[in-house]
């Protein structure tokens, strides 16, 4: 059996709106002893809408006959507002021909670029789902001890193609998920299809397309309320102070540096490796620690102890892009001060826009409902059309066949006809004939009757 509690994964998806890639997967994750990972179309797969998809990633790895019956939702959080949020749920018994399973139809795409939606803030979207593992035949190899088994946030970037060995049938979803197709925003019955790994058309999952079922779509339970996140100050009042300490250890290295330039040879090693942090180091960090000097005399010590050309080379090159890079580094303190006076000044607009994002979220959800009634009463028409063109089809094979037996009919009495004429001449002329005999048989009889008087029969006393 799989755990009894539900795990909660959080992806945050950075840079969303340049993405290029069709498809993408999140890392794998452990919830009920099995490998999960996420799988989205950030483009949608052939809608307009965001797809997610929940993927067995080991499937490939598997022994045969495997399968995870799992209960599941998924979630896009709306940053602004979380009595927003947008989350449906289903279930699925994953298998070797349906490892991935999910909704082609989540959330519009113009939902999501709109960024007075808050779905997409800083560009960043973040994805969560809930797995309930209910049964398992075949376990994922074990979870690595440095893993627990928590709700966990990945932050880390996505990948255009599957986090393990497994890389679902093309088609996957993404051509190679499994196709699930479940109404967009909707809290009513939604058809859902399902295709093995991704495989072909999926509309959900890629693979083979697998029997639609129906699922009721329902928003989950709300979560228990989450730490208090720091905001954009606080976060800001925390890097300042950072850079402050890295400003004085910067310093204290370089006073070191010093002395210890002054006591003994300098070591070259020591100095690549301070080289390394540098450059290792955000610009602005070292715009703030004021580390440009510290930097210089780095490299100037080691192009005066190295005894590589191409080496110097390089370092006089850093040098000098260093000199730029001092001279057009932003002022990072200063435009952070300036944006916040610029949010504070804006902060009076916040109610009147909160209320036009609630009136246009209510509009939203009524054009919504609205296409999809248009979307039903076209499916209606189209089955329609599919059922008069099947009729159309039909009539014209039965007129095609009454062709035939026409022209054959036609055939027929065209050689009756022929028939029919040299009869009629044949008859035309029995009919002559008839009546030359009709003729002769009259003059037959007057020259009988006449022979008759002629001869004298009366006279014959024939009684």
């Amino acid at each position: 059996m799989g755990d009894a509690t539900p795990f909660k994964f959080t992806w945050r998806i950075n840079n969303f709106s340049t993405l290029t890639p069709k498809e993408l997967y999140s890392e794998v994750f452990y919830a009920g002893g099995c490998q999960w990972c996420l799988l989205v179309f950030p483009k949608g797969n052939k809608v307009d809408y965001l797809s997610i998809y929940l993927a067995v990633a080991d499937s490939t790895s598997l022994p045969q006959e495997w399968s995870r019956d799992a209960k599941f939702s998924f979630a896009v959080i709306n940053q602004i507002n979380k009595s927003l949020t947008v989350r449906k749920d289903t279930q699925h018994v994953f298998k070797a021909i349906e490892k991935d399973w999910g909704f082609t139809s989540f959330i519009p795409l113009s939902k999501i670029k709109n960024s007075a939606e808050g779905y997409l803030v800083g560009d960043t979207l973040i994805l969560e789902v809930e797995i309930l593992v209910r049964s398992v035949k075949h376990y994922s190899k074990p979870e690595p001890k440095k893993q627990e088994a928590k709700d966990e946030t990945k932050p880390s970037e996505p990948v255009a193609a599957p986090p393990t060995s497994q890389v679902p049938s093309s088609e996957k979803v993404v051509d190679t998920k499994a196709k699930v197709d479940t109404k967009p925003l909707n809290q009513t019955k939604e058809g859902i299809q399902a295709t093995a790994t991704p495989t072909s058309d999926k509309e959900v999952i890629k693979s083979s397309p697998p029997p639609s079922v129906t699922v009721e779509t329902k928003i989950l339970p709300k979560d228990p309320p989450s730490e208090p996140v720091k905001s954009s100050q606080d976060v800001h009042a925390t890097s300042k102070g950072l850079l402050t300490e890295l400003a004085s250890r910067t310093r204290t290295m370089s006073s070191e540096t010093s002395m210890s330039n002054q006591a003994s040879k300098p070591d070259v090693q020591q100095q690549k490796e301070a080289l390394k942090g540098f450059l290792n180091m955000p610009l602005e960090a070292i715009q703030l620690a004021n580390a440009y000097g510290n930097i210089e005399g780095i490299i100037l010590t080691l192009i005066q102890h190295s005894k590589d050309l191409n080496e110097k080379t390089i370092l006089q090159g850093l040098l000098s892009c260093l000199a730029e890079f001092k001279e057009s580094a932003p002022m990072v303190i200063t435009t952070a001060e300036t944006a916040q006076a610029r949010r504070t000044s804006l902060s009076g607009k916040t109610a009147e826009l909160d209320a036009k994002l609630a009136q246009t979220h209510e509009e939203l959800s009524s054009r919504d409902a609205e296409f999809l009634r248009l979307s039903t009463e076209e499916e209606k028409l189209e089955d329609q059309i599919q059922l008069l063109i099947k009729q159309k089809e039909d009539v014209v094979a039965h007129k095609k066949s009454v062709l035939v037996e026409l022209e054959k009919s036609n055939k027929e009495a065209s050689k009756d006809l022929e028939e029919w004429k040299k009869l009629e001449s044949e008859i035309k002329q029995a009919n002559v004939n008839w009546v030359g005999a009709q003729e002769k048989l009259a003059l037959a009889n007057v020259r009988w009757k006449l022979y008759k008087e002629d001869l004298g029969l009366g006279k014959l006393n024939i009684s």
